[in-house]
């Protein structure tokens, strides 16, 4: 199996996900079966996981990292196993709220791929984790296949499908942004975040004015599923069924398939 890591040092920085300070993020070369390791002391996995709020955090205390999940997402769909992380703060970049971001700093860096790569993981059997009506399932199957079904009130039914390779990855659902859940106004919430394109209230929900994907709420929900699953740390053989996907149970999820692994 192959895995890949980045040539060169590159940077990226701009605002937090709350526009409250600038964030920066710097991804470095790392060796063959090194993992992805963020300020050298935390690496992502589901074990240094937690689902805070409407993100994923590795570490605790003041060793954690914030909203790690667009940057691992670019990592799965790029195919890059082996990183080095150094972040100024507790939080990556918000960027436009996407993977596309993240994509962009692994190809400044430029991906570098090798044969001594992890190999898949793959299932002894189905799984399922539940939360209410929402819920997680898979079942093997030979790469990853994501369906994610959401239906939010403020949009409706939306379904998206795509399989965990780069061409896939980079038509689907990278460039799909973040919903914000906030009563700050579009305006106000645009200005602290320093977003380059225009926010409109949606219910509950605030996010870009003109979506790039008719369906792009469910298709960034899929993204932070992607992103989740890369704390396997291995590319996972599954089909996954998603319905209303969220961090607290995608790494619910991860945990239930790492007690259903093949030996």
């Amino acid at each position: 199996m192959s895995g890949a890591t980045v040539a060169r040092a590159a940077d990226f920085a701009g605002k937090d996900r709350l526009g409250r300070g600038k964030a920066s993020v710097r991804v470095s070369p790392a060796g063959p079966g090194a993992g992805i390791w963020f300020n050298s002391y935390v690496r992502a996995t589901v074990a240094n996981a937690n689902g805070v709020g409407h993100t994923t955090c590795l570490g605790r205390g003041k060793g954690k990292v914030r909203m790690v999940e667009h940057l691992l997402s670019a990592c799965y769909g790029l195919g890059v196993t082996d990183l080095a992380v150094e972040t100024s703060g507790p939080e990556l970049p918000l960027g436009d709220g996407s993977a596309e971001p993240y994509v962009r700093l692994l190809k400044k860096a430029g991906v570098v791929r090798y044969q001594d790569g992890p190999e898949p993981a793959r299932l002894a059997r189905p799984v399922r984790v539940k939360e209410d009506a929402r819920f997680i399932a898979a079942v093997p199957a030979r790469g990853l296949v994501i369906n994610c079904l959401t239906r939010f009130p403020e949009f409706g039914p939306q379904f998206c499908a795509f399989t965990a390779a780069p061409g896939s990855f980079l038509r689907t659902v990278a460039r799909a942004r973040t919903l914000a859940q906030t009563s700050m106004s579009p305006a106000a919430l645009g200005r602290k975040q320093g977003m380059p394109f225009r926010l409109k209230r949606f219910g509950r929900f605030v996010c870009a004015e003109r979506w790039r994907f008719p369906d792009e709420p469910c298709r960034h929900k899929a993204l932070d599923l992607l992103g989740d699953l890369a704390l396997l740390g291995r590319p996972l053989d599954a089909a996954v069924f998603a319905y209303m996907p969220g961090h607290r149970l995608n790494l619910a999820f991860v945990r239930k398939v790492e007690e259903e692994l093949e030996v």
